[in-house]
């Protein structure tokens, strides 16, 4: 494992800078010139992307528009399609620790607890014990506005619309818990139930007047407004959201693509980042279509006398079949929402043609539910609410990543996850619980089963070769009818590889390499493939590099399809 010293990191850094230029160089040359470094270094696999060696305190607020988001993404396409390899994995084909991830259910066995404490720190409950309204909620179309505790920590506070009570608080509380399970940087978020008569306005607090744009003094009928259009508890109080913010200075959002100007450290588009390509399957499983740039912050914090951003997913009220206000339409996760050739069809047959979305049955819920549904549900037909760059270059290998995320997730976390909503009516606990638990098991046997699903490789002393099948262990297949293992010796100054004798069929999860081929060097390959009448993924190799450390063999590198 990787030193994770600032030195490290930082070398790491640009090692992966350069292999980013080479990436790009590569496209243009035929065939690719061979690079003198050596493939693997000696801290390989690295698993903290050095992503803060430079300082970014020159970096400038972004903050992108629904209707310029809408416009770029939709008819620009901005960034790049291109099939490459996700540019920010490491030699085992993970996504090490950075700015805008953390390893967490994906490398480390989480509690239920863990999983459903998420990124909040609070212990007690909210009660707005000394706490001042401290100005008005300046974008989004959710009801709220901004109070102080008596530390001086601001929150956003943001209630429920009366025709669906608990959509949008529901929906962001646990979107909140998943995302952070998986690896992102996301916000604390707590359910809290608010006094409307106990608020106190602070002097200083302020608003932006929605008639003509300017700020001035927050009054009581701002408030009354937001309250007018807030879902009201039988005990007379308000059910409220409350977002803590992030710490630093808000640089607005960041894009699906490219990367950010005047930040030194941003090196990699992050439409060939994996965390972000990952997302999609992410995105499929919670349907969240508003899974856009608008929905990101950036915060800029400084370390140690040294700026950086930190990359937050940000704002889960529309997913889960909410749209904040309302249920979510029909279309949404179905289909974009521009797409010329359905409204084509449509037209050409004087509006004959029914557009397959229109025909998803869903079932009667409760209204703090919203529209979401499992059984029509197709994992690789899912769509955001317009194209996202990132999800359009995720590849089988990103895929396979983000299933086996998503596959740690067992039904008594998703069960904990929804129960911290405090559904008032339990039939929408219970249909949450088990809309989600369905559509995590068409995710997982879409995206474990297009590329050899093996996984957990070792290779111990005397030769033995273990592994295990991702995909049978989520029951997302049965086993295969047998492995065939291709041993090589590997070159790592050349990256030669030169074939050790004939292949090996195995109908069990182990194998035995060559003796002489143990003897032979520092490093060591095997390519897997399986044998499946069902999954045709399954034929494309899953190659596994081996180095030798003392007597024993460590894994250094894990190459998809």
């Amino acid at each position: 494992m990787a030193s994770t010293s600032t030195s490290s990191s930082a070398e790491s850094f640009r090692r992966w800078a350069a292999a980013a230029v080479v990436g790009g160089l590569c496209v243009a040359a035929e065939p690719p010139a061979r690079s003198a470094q050596p493939q693997f270094y000696p801290d390989d696999p690295i698993w903290i992307d050095g992503d803060r060696a430079f300082d970014a305190s020159k970096v400038v607020p972004l903050e992108d528009t629904n209707g310029y988001d809408f416009v770029v993404n939709t008819f620009a396409k901005p960034g790049e399609r291109r099939d490459v390899r996700a540019l920010n994995v490491n030699t085992v084909d993970e996504v090490p620790d950075s700015s805008w991830f953390t390893n967490r259910i994906g490398r480390h066995d989480l509690s239920v607890a863990e999983v459903v404490k998420g990124p909040d720190n609070r212990v007690a409950d909210v009660t707005f014990d000394g706490w001042r309204v401290s100005g008005g909620k300046s974008t989004g179309v959710q009801p709220g506005f901004r109070m102080t505790d008596p530390s001086g920590q601001l929150y956003q506070i943001e209630v429920d619309p009366p025709s669906n009570p608990e959509l949008a608080s529901s929906a962001e509380i646990i979107g909140t818990a998943f995302y952070h399970a998986f690896g992102f940087n996301t916000v604390e978020v707590y359910r809290a139930e608010l006094d409307r008569a106990a608020l106190v306005i602070a002097e200083s607090a302020t608003i932006r007047d929605p008639l003509n744009g300017k700020r001035r003094q927050l009054r009581k009928s701002d408030l009354d407004a937001v309250f007018e259009r807030a879902a009201r508890e039988p005990n007379g109080r308000y059910r409220v959201l409350v977002s803590r913010f992030a710490p630093g200075k808000p640089l607005g959002n960041f894009r699906y693509y490219s990367t950010r100007p005047d930040d030194p450290n941003d090196i990699v588009p992050h439409e060939h980042r994996r965390e972000l390509r990952g997302a999609r399957v992410f995105g499929a499983w919670l349907n969240h279509d508003d899974s856009r740039g608008i929905n990101s912050l950036d915060m800029l914090e400084t370390t140690d006398g040294r700026a950086w951003v930190k990359h937050y997913m940000f704002d889960f009220g529309s997913i889960l079949g909410s749209a904040t206000i309302f249920a979510q339409r029909h279309r949404a996760g179905n289909e974009y929402i521009y797409e010329a050739r359905p409204g084509w069809l449509t037209l050409a047959t004087l509006g004959f043609y029914v557009r397959p979305w229109m025909l998803i049955d869903y079932p009667e819920v409760p209204p703090s539910v919203g529209r979401f549904e499992a059984q029509a549900f197709e994992p690789e037909k899912w769509k955001p609410e317009y194209p996202n760059p990132a999800f359009e270059n995720m590849r089988p290998d990103d895929a396979f990543w983000a299933a086996r995320i998503v596959a740690r997730f067992t039904d008594e976390m998703v069960a904990a996850v929804v129960a911290k909503a405090q559904y008032s009516d339990p039939r929408a606990t219970e249909y949450m619980t088990r809309t989600l638990i369905t559509r995590r098991d068409k995710v997982v046997a879409t995206w474990l089963n297009q590329v050899c699903p093996v996984v957990t490789p070792r290779l111990l002393a005397d030769g033995v070769f273990t592994f295990a099948n991702a995909a049978v262990d989520a029951r997302a297949a049965a086993p295969a009818d047998g492995y065939q293992l291709q041993w090589f010796r590997f070159d790592n100054a050349t990256g030669t590889r030169t074939s050790a004798g004939e292949a090996q069929f195995v109908s069990a999860l182990a194998g035995q390499a060559p003796a002489d081929l143990l003897g032979a060097g520092e490093f060591v390959g095997v390519a897997v493939t399986a044998r499946h009448p069902q999954h045709r993924g399954w034929a494309r190799p899953a190659t596994f590099l081996f180095r030798r450390a003392a007597q024993e063999w460590s894994l250094v590198g894990v190459e998809r399809g």
